[in-house]
């Protein structure tokens, strides 16, 4: 198995030499790292040619115009030479065992076309663990795990389902939430979720989940694409009705069509949300 170890950056010269560096400790080197820069303005080329010299093991870098992280996640996807796709962020680093871990993981899920990949933890740096004390746990979508400390899910999932699933281009629009991938491959795939700790980072102020609201007003197609994939993932009426609302949220606030927001959605949802405003219960 080769791994496709995938970075999309933009503007992030100054912190991705402690990414660069994980890769240098990693104990397997049975990868690639291919880094999509999102149209950057700063040295990060620069940097990149001078990785390209250091590195033993093969670096791709591409360049395209600022279209957003979930252009750069299809060009990642077009352009990976291996099975999986390691998404890391320019400010998050790897756990020296990260690739070697991520090749026993393709191994318990090799029997099973159903799964489209397996995930790890990305914890902050904050928090003093032992990481050896991870990585036992399994389960699935729908099942719980806690495992203790503030953390998120990183997804490595097979370069070919990602094909199967490209991001939608709206013209002016550059920010598309990630779940917008992940839900619409959980509806037709597996992923098996595990408790493995293999990368570390913090939230920078530059990120992508500062303003969040702001960037769904200002992406309204991505914003409402988002949600309607959100609602084929929920049960509950009480989570379809808060989507709903969020939905309308975003389209009564933006320029766009009401009819067609109306069209794009559940008719039952839209009729229940109208009847609610005009009783004023929002």
């Amino acid at each position: 198995m080769q791994l496709t170890i995938f970075t999309p950056t933009y503007n992030r010269a100054y912190i991705l030499e402690t990414l660069f560096q994980s890769l240098l400790k990693q104990t397997v080197r049975d990868f690639e790292w291919l880094i999509i820069d999102d149209g950057s303005i700063d040295n990060t080329a620069e940097l990149v040619a001078k990785f390209i010299g250091e590195a033993d093991f093969p670096i791709q870098y591409i360049k395209q115009e600022n279209q957003g992280k979930h252009i750069a996640i299809n060009v990642a996807a077009s352009n990976s030479n291996a099975d999986y796709i390691l998404t890391i962020d320019s400010d998050d680093y790897l756990s020296p065992n990260c690739v070697g871990i991520c090749k026993e993981l393709v191994l318990e899920i090799a029997e099973d076309n159903k799964f489209a990949g397996f995930t790890f933890i990305l914890a902050t740096e904050k928090v003093n663990l032992d990481c050896g004390t991870y990585g036992h746990q399994r389960w699935l979508q729908g099942q719980t795990c806690d495992w203790g400390f503030q953390g998120e899910m990183n997804f490595v999932l097979q370069t070919r389902v990602m094909r199967e699933f490209p991001f939608p281009s709206f013209h002016g629009e550059n920010f598309c939430q990630e779940s917008v991938l992940l839900n619409r491959i959980l509806q037709r795939y597996k992923i098996l979720f595990t408790d493995h700790v293999l990368a570390f980072g913090e939230y920078l102020e530059d990120g992508l989940s500062q303003n969040l609201y702001q960037r769904l007003l200002d992406n309204p197609n991505y914003s409402m694409l988002s949600l309607k994939t959100k609602l084929a993932m929920v049960k509950t009426d009480e989570e379809k009705m808060q989507l709903t609302k969020s939905y309308w949220d975003i389209a009564l606030k933006t320029n766009q069509s009401k009819i067609k927001s109306f069209l794009d959605f559940p008719l039952l949802l839209n009729l229940l949300y109208f009847k609610y405003r005009i009783l004023q219960k929002f």
